[in-house]
């Protein structure tokens, strides 16, 4: 399997990763083979982009204000076989930010630090009311930013 369209420079990509949340594969993510179920991924992204996003204290933002934000669009690429009982380690990257969303860039590792999975997606701020995509805040943007992330003009 090729290296996805998403991926420029594969070393110079998977470098870019600074932040990783360790999820332990459980049983009832597996399929009749024994391997995680292909729909897994998605979770694991959620888990990781979460945990993410608290860690740059964007959710408390989001909890408490006026705005959330939703998925725009999710891919995965599938890459290594992953089983119950494994430790992967997952990470997430704010790729590209927009105006009123972000590209978001994930890597799935398993214990041998062998890549498993990749993906990327689009997560969109929009009013909570409304459902109308809205600017990042100053204090959003800022904190995006110290995340070592490329703005887009």
């Amino acid at each position: 399997m090729g290296v996805p369209a998403y991926i420029q420079h594969q070393e110079d990509w998977f470098n870019g990763f600074t932040f990783f949340d360790t999820i332990q594969v459980r049983f009832s993510e597996t399929d009749a083979f024994g391997h995680v179920n292909n729909t897994v991924s998605f979770v694991y992204f959620e888990q990781a982009r979460i945990h993410y996003f608290q860690s740059l204290g964007i959710m408390d933002e989001w909890m408490k204000g006026q705005s959330i934000i939703v998925t725009g669009d999710l891919q995965c690429d599938y890459i290594r076989q992953v089983t119950f009982g494994e430790t992967l380690a997952v990470g997430v990257k704010v790729e590209q930010l927009g105006r009123t969303s972000l590209d978001l860039h994930y890597v799935i590792l398993n214990e041998e630090e062998k890549i498993c999975m990749t993906g990327r997606g689009r997560i969109v701020h929009v009013h909570k009311k409304s459902g109308k995509p809205e600017p990042w805040t100053e204090s959003m943007k800022e904190m995006l930013t110290d995340a070592g992330i490329a703005q887009r003009p």
